[in-house]
């Protein structure tokens, strides 16, 4: 009996097994539907890559879009230009350099989609500015440590770069040569590269116009708008409906806290801009719509609703208090750090060199007691709460709707391992690269990285930069995964804040570096394994590859860096006298622009990142978010992150047919709150994307597909190049400023929510600051009684 019951069970055993395996390959087949749609399944090894016109325009296309990018950090709200910009730019480039450069080395033949995919590869390493320049310019520049030298900055820029390169090479066989990795982020690139290197857009169809001339046209035009917004009308990009209506009274402090969105005012609630830089962080052409819709719920959501509710009920501690000495009668939109009075601290006054190791940077215990609690704004807490609701909620969004998929991909994976995969076939016929190359890569940027921050002057100890590189080792493959098939990363910079904040307290420099190392090694090891795949779909020799992954992102890190230095260090400085707030005697003339948040060049970024740095490293999270601090509650959201994306899934499992799978709580929560940005930009951005993906796509589908995206990147490059000129030539030279003159658009406060005499008063000291005068408040006795 029990004989046959065991040979019944066997064929049991093996059907399941049957089933499991068919379920695998239709998800194969289902990946392969979406590759066959962008990616021949041909190949030609007798292109040439690796050619001299590639890394020339890679190198220099590179350059300038690095240069541009590192530039715009210190803007006010974020901007950047996309790599994709190069692919167009490049083409014609390449064309030309194959008619006139001699045949032969410099000249292997026609320009090849291979050699443009390199050049695209090379310029996309370079495009993003490495996350160590807050390190850097926050304490070199911004805490006045200036005895950490430019060298170990470039070290630190080189090595947090390309920490992760070797985990990246390691992990290719998991992450890149299968075909269930899909990478999505790549098609949108190959497709244009496909269309710009087949036959001719411009001919035989119902839109003649060639995608290369509507760029330029486009661009041109946006040039030239750009001007308005940026310098002559101001206005323009921040118009706030709720402060026309009110008129900018005097005695309605819940119109300034509703409707205003500048640094130090309110939520912006109704403020739309047209202003395409403001629009730009969102990349609403190229982003889904139903992504842009459930981002901007929670924006609107948390913005308009629950921030200035927990405002109003002073739901942390005294958050009404916060800024009240200042333009507005309040501070909501700040990333400043306040004390227990709600005046606004300077974070140098956190810390103080140890008395036993100059490098360190430690909490000053004497002025922490003094001022404590420590206070942020609502708006911020909130930030910090909702990124705890994140981390927990992409976890458990992505194991409940992606799960399933991610374990029968992963075990297709593993089975594609000794597949013969198409794409993998061929690219076999190129020498790949060995694993030791990779291994040596690892190794010197660990070494490199325990000398520069044990002895640098970034404070982190050696089991500091290996703990890093464990987190990454541990993290970049599940987190991979999760990216390559749901399109979705899951972040580890607060995670990781909050581990070394824990095990070092109250030393800043060593919580920041710790914070570059484990968050850039997974993440930037994530984004070349991006570009590994884009290779490996259009048949990039994988060692060619590996040198313009390698030289681009050495050489982005030493341009950014430097360019970073040369910006702050140009707008010189003025002596001051030695004090907490200004210990090495002078301030840096950058820091004075950064307080005119006006100007839209108010090195946000940085500011937000040095606050981060004394909450989560000097006062440390046993301190800030303890159970006596007032942001105790905050840790709420790792409860609720585990808990709200069970609703939609139960929901979508009760009626599958409703639009309960298009309600995503991470992108809801994740709330990207650019405190001190301004946040006029709540409104315009998500009107174009449904303008554009969802009018333009359904009624003139062939219009979008031709030229959505071209139009996107037309927008960037024009506003680009006028924000650059602008900075240059108006803003530049601290002691020679050129503002526009003063007129209805153009006045102190842009969106003029504040009262009239304050307006004046603001445009007073801008004007009489300008064109090489100084400001003489005593000469202004109406404005300074």
């Amino acid at each position: 009996m029990a004989d046959y019951e065991a040979k019944a069970a066997a064929p049991s055993d093996e059907k399941l097994e049957t089933v499991i395996e068919q379920k695998d390959d239709d998800y194969i087949d289902e990946i392969y539907e979406i590759i066959d749609a962008v990616v021949p399944r041909t190949d030609d090894p007798t292109l040439p890559a690796n050619t001299f016109r590639a890394w020339f325009l890679g190198l220099v296309f590179g350059v300038l879009i690095c240069a541009a990018n590192t530039i715009f950090t210190f803007r006010s709200n974020s901007f950047s230009i996309t790599p994709f910009v190069t692919v167009l730019l490049a083409y014609p480039c390449g064309l030309i350099m194959a008619k006139v450069l001699p045949a032969g080395i410099l000249n292997p033949g026609r320009f090849n989609y291979k050699e443009h995919a390199l050049i695209y590869v090379m310029t996309s390493c370079m495009a993003s500015p490495p996350y160590a320049l807050y390190n850097i310019v926050g304490q070199k520049y911004q805490l006045y440590q200036t005895d950490l030298s430019l060298i170990s900055g470039f070290g630190f820029a080189i090595v947090t770069q390309c920490f992760g390169y070797g985990f990246a090479g390691l992990t290719r066989r998991y992450l890149v040569r299968p075909a269930a990795m899909l990478w999505p982020s790549n098609l949108a690139t190959i497709a244009m590269l496909n269309s710009l290197h087949g036959t001719d857009d411009g001919q035989g169809t119902r839109y003649p116009m060639t995608r290369f001339k509507f760029f330029w046209l486009v661009s041109s035009a946006m040039f030239f708008y750009q001007l308005l917004p940026s310098y002559v009308m101001p206005m323009l990009g921040a118009l706030s409906v709720i402060c026309w209506f009110t008129n900018n009274k005097t005695d309605n402090k819940m119109a300034l806290v509703l409707g205003s969105g500048s640094y130090g005012g309110g939520v912006g609630l109704l403020s739309f801009t047209l202003d395409w830089s403001l629009c730009n962080v969102y990349a609403p052409i190229t982003t889904p719509l139903w992504a842009m819709m459930n981002q901007f719920l929670g924006l609107w959501l948390f913005m308009w609703i629950v921030t200035p509710i927990l405002w109003y009920t002073e739901a942390f501690y005294k958050d009404q208090s916060i800024g009240a000495n200042s333009e507005y009668g309040f501070t909501i939109n700040s990333p400043a750090t306040y004390n227990k009075e709600g005046v606004r601290i300077p974070n140098t006054k956190f810390v103080i060199r140890s008395p036993d190791d100059r490098n360190s940077l430690v909490l000053n215990q004497t002025f922490y007691d003094e001022n404590k609690p420590i206070l942020i704004t609502t708006y911020f807490a909130l930030e910090y709460a909702n990124s705890f609701i994140v981390f927990v909620a992409a976890l458990v969004h992505v194991g409940l709707w992606y799960g399933k998929d991610i374990w029968h991909r992963f075990r297709a994976t593993l089975q594609d391992l000794d597949r013969n995969d198409i794409h993998a076939t061929l690219m076999d016929a190129y020498p790949e690269v060995p694993d030791w190359w990779f291994i040596v890569v690892l190794a010197i940027t660990t070494v490199l990285g325990i000398v520069v921050c044990q002895w640098g002057g970034f404070d982190l100890p050696w089991w500091g930069t290996i703990l890093a590189m464990l987190l990454a080792l541990v993290s970049i493959i599940p987190i991979g995964t999760i990216q390559a098939i749901s399109g979705q990363q899951i972040g580890l910079n607060v995670m990781s804040e909050f581990l070394i904040g824990l095990l070092l307290p109250g030393r800043i420099s060593a919580v920041m570096a710790f914070k570059t190392f484990s968050y850039m090694a997974m993440y930037q090891g994530l984004f070349l394994v991006a570009d590994m795949k884009l290779g490996h779909y259009l048949k990039v020799p994988p060692r060619a590859m590996f040198l313009a992954q390698l030289v681009s992102t050495v050489l982005g890190s030493c341009v950014s860096t430097g360019t970073a230095a040369l910006i702050y260090e140009s707008f010189g400085k003025i002596e001051k006298p030695v004090s907490s707030q200004f210990p090495a005697g002078f301030q840096w003339l950058m820091q004075v622009q950064g307080d005119d948040p006006a100007s839209g060049w108010s090195s946000n970024g940085y500011n937000t990142f040095l606050s981060a740095g004394a909450i989560w490293g000097a006062i440390a999270p046993a301190r800030f978010f303890g159970p006596e601090s007032p942001y105790f509650k905050t840790l709420l959201g790792f409860l609720v992150g585990g808990i709200l994306p069970v609703i939609p899934w139960y929901l979508h499992k009760l009626q599958p047919n409703s639009f309960w799978h298009l309600v995503n709580i991470p992108l809801i929560f994740i709330f990207p709150a650019a405190a001190g940005a301004r946040r006029s930009d709540l409104i315009t951005p998500l009107a174009i994307s449904v303008l554009v993906n969802y009018f333009v796509k359904k009624y003139r589908h062939t219009w979008w597909k031709k030229y959505a995206y071209v139009m996107s990147a037309a927008f960037d490059s024009g506003t680009g190049v006028m924000l650059l000129i602008l900075f240059f030539m108006v803003q530049f030279n601290p002691k020679y400023q050129m503002p526009f003159p003063a007129w209805f658009m153009n006045s102190g406060d842009v969106e003029r929510c504040l009262p009239d005499a304050a307006l004046t008063c603001m445009e007073h000291a801008t004007m009489g600051g300008a064109y090489g005068n100084e400001y003489l408040p005593e000469q202004d006795p109406s404005c300074n009684a």
